[in-house]
Formats: C-alpha cells, sequence, structure tokens
C-alpha cells in the first residue's frame, strides 16, 4: 500500500489564498492617541473650557510639581532629525555670515558675476569645507578668510542680519537663529544640522506643532509651559560635551521654525501664530521643578480617559474625565498580521494582557500572536508601532478564526494534525507539516477494529488537549483517549454506558457558545440528532434534541465557523442524492435550516472538517475519493462556500478518517 500523505501534493498546495486571509480579520475599537503619559492635550482643552486655569491644568497632570522661573532668553540647540543628507545647506541673502564661535566672515552674494543661490558645509577628509552654488554648480567661494575660519572647526553656522536662516532640505524651512553644521564626535564623516535660538523664539513653533492655535488660551499656556520645561529637562540632562539640548521630532517635541517656502520663495504655510506668540509671551520663563530641577513633562494628544503611569512620581495614572478625544477604529486583515510576523505563519488567533486601568480593562501590555506556524508574544507598544495605532487603549475582535481552540492540533504545534484508522485495527497520527501537508505516519495505537464510530474534540473531558471519542459497539460504552498534547496518548477511560443506536458522533467546539465543547450524536433508528454538552467535570450533560429527520443523512461532521459568521456549524452529505448541506448553527446550540452547498458528494467515503488544513485562515474539509483512495482538500471561501477543491493525498483506500 501507497505510505498516506506523504506522497503527491499538486502544485499550488501550499500557496495561501489572499481573499481567505483577508476573511479573517481583527476589529480595534479604541480610545486616545499617543502614550498617555502626562498632560493630555485633549483633556487640557477640555478642563479650559471647563474653566480650569493653565496653572490648575499642570497641577492636575504632573501633581506634586512646583513652578519656578528660568529665563527664556536662554540659548537652546535643536537638532533639525530629518536633515540626514550629511550636508547643511541654506539659502544665499543678503547680509549672510559664516560664524565660528565668536569670529565670522561675511558670505558674498555672487561669485564671478554669478549669483550665489545656495550655501552649503560638509565633510572633505574630516574637515569642514564651505562650498555656493552658482548657475547649478558648486563650487570654492574663493572669499579670503573662510579657510582660515574653518581650520580645525569642529562646528560653524549661518547667520543672516535679519536673524532668520532658511535651511533646505525638502522644502526651504525659515528659522529664527543660527543655522548650524557640527561634526558629531568621534567621528569623521557625521555631520548634523542643528538650529541655535532662544526659548522665546523656540517655543512659539513648538505649540504651535503640538497644539491647534484656535484652543483655548488656558489650554495653549499650559502647553507652553509643558513645552518649555520639556526642553529645559532635556537640556539639563545633556552632558556637557553634547552638540544638542533637544530634537525636533516627536523624539522629543515637534518644532518647524517659523515658515516653509518653494524655491522661488514663494510662501507655502507658517508655523507659528500669533494666539501661541501671547501663550509664550504670557508664560515668559514659567517652568515646573520637581525636587529643584526642571521636571519630565511628557505629554500626548490624548490618553483616552485614562492617564498612563511614567516613570517619574508626578507622571501618575488617573482617570481624565475632560479627555474628549473622539473613539476610533481600526481593522486588520489576517493578511496584514501574517505579513508583519512571518515566523508565526498564517495568522489564526491573538490574545492579549492589560493593566487593568481604565476603559476595556486597561492597556495591551502584551499581544500574543498565533499562527499555523507558532506564537510571538510582543509588548503593547511594539504591537501598536507595528500597526501604525494611535493608542494601546483598545477592545480587540475577532471575525472569521475558524476555532477558539484547537480541535485538531494532536500534538500541540498550532497545526491540524490527522488520525486514521488502518484495516488492520493500528491507528495512526499524521502530524502536520505546513499547509495541507503532513508528515509520515507514526503508529499510536493498535486493536482499534473493535471500535466503532470515532471523532476527535478539544477538551470534552477537562484535559485541555484534544481527545479521541469511540464507542465500543459489544459493550455500547463511550470510551475518551485523551491527548496528552505531545502526540501520544494520556489514560483512557469510560465516559459512558448505554450508548448502543447512535451511530453518527461528532466532537464539536463553541456549538452553544464560545469555548463549549460537547457531543453531536444521531439515533439511527429515530434519526433524531441530540447534543451532549461537556459538564465541566469530565463527564457530558444529559443530551437536548436539537433536530429530528436525520436519517437521510449518512455523513455528519462538524465544520467549524464555516460562514464566518461567529458560531459553529456543521455540513451534512445526503444519502440518497449525494447533496451536501450546511447547517449554520445559531451560537446556542441550535442550527437554521440546511442550505444545500455542494453536489456530487456521493463519490466520497470519508470527510473530516474542523479544521483550517490549508492554514489560511478558513476552516476547510479534507474528503477522500472511495474509488481512488485519493484525498482532496475543499478550501472554504470564508462566506460558506468552496474555492477549487486540490489534491493532497493517494493511497488511503481502507482507512478510516477520524472526523
Amino acid at each position: 500500500m501507497v505510505a498516506a500523505l506523504t506522497g503527491l501534493l499538486l502544485a499550488g498546495t501550499g500557496v495561501v489564498s489572499q481573499s481567505a486571509v483577508a476573511a479573517v480579520t481583527v476589529t480595534l475599537d479604541g480610545r486616545g492617541f499617543g502614550h498617555g503619559i502626562g498632560m493630555s492635550q485633549y483633556g487640557a482643552a477640555g478642563r479650559a473650557e471647563a474653566g480650569q486655569a493653565y496653572s490648575q491644568i499642570l497641577a492636575a497632570y504632573y501633581p506634586g510639581t512646583t513652578t519656578g522661573s528660568l529665563a527664556d532668553s536662554q540659548s537652546v540647540r535643536v537638532w533639525i532629525q530629518g536633515d540626514t543628507d550629511r550636508q547643511t545647506w541654506v539659502r544665499a541673502e543678503p547680509n549672510l555670515s559664516l560664524r565660528v564661535g565668536t569670529s565670522s566672515v561675511a558670505l558674498p552674494t555672487t561669485i564671478s558675476a554669478g549669483t550665489v543661490t545656495l550655501w552649503r558645509l560638509r565633510l572633505v577628509s574630516g574637515a569642514l569645507v564651505i562650498e555656493a552654488n552658482v548657475s547649478n554648480t558648486w563650487r570654492a567661494p574663493g572669499v579670503p578668510g573662510l579657510s582660515t575660519l574653518l581650520s580645525g572647526a569642529t562646528a560653524a553656522e549661518f547667520v543672516a542680519g535679519d536673524g532668520t536662516v532658511q535651511l533646505v532640505t525638502s522644502t526651504y524651512r525659515e528659522y529664527r537663529g543660527a543655522v548650524r553644521a557640527v561634526r558629531v564626535p568621534g567621528s569623521t564623516t557625521d555631520l548634523r544640522t542643528v538650529v541655535v535660538s532662544t526659548y522665546a523664539n523656540y517655543l512659539p513653533s513648538v505649540v504651535t506643532s503640538e497644539m491647534p492655535a484656535s484652543w483655548h488660551i488656558q489650554a495653549l499656556r499650559a502647553q507652553a509651559v509643558a513645552a518649555r520645561t520639556y526642553a529645559r529637562f532635556d537640556q539639563a540632562s545633556k552632558p556637557t560635551s553634547a552638540w544638542y539640548d533637544t530634537c525636533d521630532t516627536t523624539s522629543c517635541q515637534v518644532f518647524q521654525g517659523l515658515a516653509d517656502y518653494t524655491a522661488a520663495g514663494t510662501l507655502i504655510r507658517t508655523h507659528t501664530h500669533p494666539r501661541t506668540i501671547s501663550a509664550v509671551s504670557d508664560t515668559s520663563g514659567v517652568v515646573l521643578l520637581y525636587g529643584g530641577t526642571p521636571a519630565f513633562t511628557q505629554f500626548s494628544a490624548s490618553n483616552g480617559g485614562y492617564s498612563v503611569q511614567g516613570s517619574r512620581p508626578y507622571l501618575t495614572a488617573a482617570a481624565d474625565p475632560y479627555d474628549g478625544y473622539a473613539p476610533w477604529r481600526v481593522t486588520l486583515t489576517g493578511a496584514q498580521i501574517t505579513a508583519a510576523y512571518p515566523s508565526i505563519g498564517v495568522f489564526r488567533d491573538l490574545t492579549v494582557a492589560r493593566d487593568g486601568r481604565g476603559p476595556y480593562g486597561g492597556r495591551l501590555t502584551s499581544v500574543t500572536l498565533t499562527g499555523g506556524q507558532g506564537a510571538v508574544t510582543i509588548t503593547g507598544a511594539q504591537f501598536r508601532s507595528a500597526f501604525g495605532l494611535r493608542s494601546t487603549l483598545l477592545s480587540v475582535t475577532l471575525d472569521g478564526v475558524p476555532l477558539s481552540s484547537p480541535q485538531r492540533d494532536w500534538n500541540g504545534d498550532q497545526q491540524p494534525d490527522l488520525i486514521a484508522r488502518g484495516p488492520d485495527g493500528v491507528l495512526y497520527a499524521y502530524l502536520g507539516n505546513g499547509p495541507a501537508s503532513w508528515r509520515s505516519r507514526v503508529p499510536i495505537g493498535r486493536g482499534w477494529q473493535s471500535m466503532g464510530a470515532m471523532t476527535q474534540v478539544w477538551n470534552l473531558s477537562g484535559t485541555r488537549t484534544p481527545e479521541l471519542i469511540a464507542i465500543q459497539p459489544s459493550t455500547a460504552q463511550l470510551f475518551v483517549y485523551p491527548g496528552d498534547g505531545r502526540g501520544g496518548w494520556g489514560t483512557p477511560r469510560v465516559m459512558g454506558r448505554g450508548w448502543r443506536g447512535f451511530d453518527q458522533f461528532v466532537g464539536i467546539q463553541d456549538w452553544s457558545g464560545p469555548g463549549s465543547t460537547g457531543l453531536i450524536v444521531r439515533n439511527r433508528t429515530s434519526g433524531t440528532l441530540l447534543y451532549y454538552a461537556a459538564n465541566g467535570s469530565g463527564g457530558l450533560s444529559p443530551g437536548v434534541q436539537i433536530g429530528t429527520g436525520w436519517n437521510g443523512m449518512d455523513m455528519i461532521f462538524a465544520a467549524g465557523d464555516w460562514d464566518g459568521d461567529g458560531h459553529a456549524d456543521l455540513l451534512a452529505r445526503q444519502a440518497a442524492t449525494g447533496y451536501l448541506y450546511l447547517y449554520r448553527g445559531n451560537g446556542r446550540g441550535g442550527f437554521l435550516s440546511g442550505a444545500r452547498v455542494g453536489t456530487g458528494w456521493g463519490t466520497m467515503d470519508a470527510m473530516v472538517g474542523a479544521a483550517d488544513w490549508d492554514q489560511d485562515g478558513t476552516v476547510d474539509i479534507l474528503a477522500r475519493d472511495a474509488a481512488t483512495g485519493a484525498l482532496w482538500l475543499y478550501p472554504s471561501d470564508g462566506a460558506g462556500s468552496f474555492r477549487p477543491r486540490q489534491q493532497v493525498g493517494h493511497g488511503w483506500t481502507g482507512f478510516d478518517l477520524v472526523r
């Protein structure tokens, strides 16, 4: 006899259908935007509208801090992180100079009768050099004193007579202050761009970038103090050798200078506003102190109604009834999750842990993603970053995932396995080895020719492993053979007596609700269908009749969630016609009227469902052709029908597949 399933796999068997993967979705309903530590900007706006002054707002978000004063005339060095080409370019303009320390040299507006449009500083063999752009060509300026000025310098800066300089990157961005090129200590090639300004000139741009200028003035003042204190904390935390004090992105706080222009000099947008300028001047010099030094005044757009405990005593976790940021929703497909974490195989399930604070039971602290090839656990912050979510305060709803527990995962590797009885009564396990493929068979039992109907289900008797349920016709006893979760057996036992007269046995999960387990059986004489739910103590609850007139069906088996509505379903074949019918479960232990989903199934003499055999995110059917012994995969489309079948094995004549 040909070894089953180790032979022919048709081309394309392992290809994942993108439409089927997309049928598995994770809906995330969330609140908040950002890390949620410290001041909520939406919360500050809500408090301001409720009549709170900026000092009250700050006291609510940074309890235990005190106010102090540090002059806004103090200089601040801001690293422009978006300038990454290791050169510093500025627009040429009248009265532009290059300065090193306290010495400076004026830069000409023309060179050899050509107009200078740009200036740049770059490193050549570790030394700073300056070049002018004339008629789209970079050239040495030929200005006496510039070489001397730059000799041995590790930093130089452009300064203008009007106090503003336009830095050239993807746009022409104007800053008030100096634009400095700094060679990073210890490197001969790494040049960075830094804007040197004062707090008075720096803060209006930050406040405008971080909070809408139209918001209540008390909220803008609170933002001004938080931003001033944050930058002061950054500055105080740097060593004396540091070449910058803070940065211009959300890694610190956003700073966009005064305005953006086109190459032709047309104004695109401004980054300050009279109201934010007023908020800065109204709070001039005010900072929050803790222990006599500037506090770490973290802030985010919205805490979603509950702030997060930060790294300082004054960054507390507390309810925030003033944060009015609107709830949001994001839907992820199984394909997206699979692409982001390919090591797990095709995505199948997701579980989360929370901190217990706020809506939904709190923020995600960890997320475990499970697929056909394994699982990975990541932090809530990593999950948020991977999928661009606004926060980690969210609920999770899975749709289209076929099973809540691994009904056919015999060895605990997150892949569905086949169990079959050979003609000689030997029971074999065919362990999953990727989509719709299996390893060589392993004998796991002998003497099974004495058993009648068999089925497989997860945790029917409370073992939290897959179990084989079999009836012994000679004694009418129902036996349970628990798996050990590693591909072997635990100790079998008699689960019930008096089971004579039943000829169809279906182990099924989630039939009467998520996490439920039970048996559906048919009385061969009356044709009634009964459901026996697991009682939670190793046995079965009394049977409940769920259907009549099932005499005409010669094969009944669990489908899993065949139509993607979140409820387990049944499939049954009509003996007289070979028609296949779908009986959609209602999630409460019953089902809807049968709907025909296929014809020509009379040629099949064994069928197994309730597993995602090709690991594409939807449940499928395996069926054996009686005449040829070929094993076929009938993939589900996730919505109650089939995609084209694929042959996945041969040589199965004489084997009984355990349903």
